[in-house]
């Protein structure tokens, strides 16, 4: 049985580190963009998330896809 995977939806997620917390651990903050196309790349992706963090208060901390596949039988 043949199988192939096909990207449906992708999601951008930029984590902001916003301070620290009583135990000086560091707080996060995560934005989320829906919709990415999903052909996009790593290196497209990672250029939009520098330009919007250059919009945003907080350092950029972590940038990561969220990618929803579905799973396709290959008839033979």
């Amino acid at each position: 049985m043949a199988l192939m995977t096909q990207r449906i939806n992708s999601t951008l997620k930029l984590d902001f580190e916003t301070g620290v917390d009583e135990l000086g651990q560091p707080v996060y903050k995560t934005k989320s963009f829906r919709n990415v196309r999903t052909e996009a790349t790593a290196e497209a992706l990672y250029a939009v998330a520098e330009k919007l963090e250059s919009l945003q208060q907080y350092p950029l901390y972590e940038v990561t896809r969220d990618d929803e596949s579905s799973i396709v039988h290959i008839q033979d």
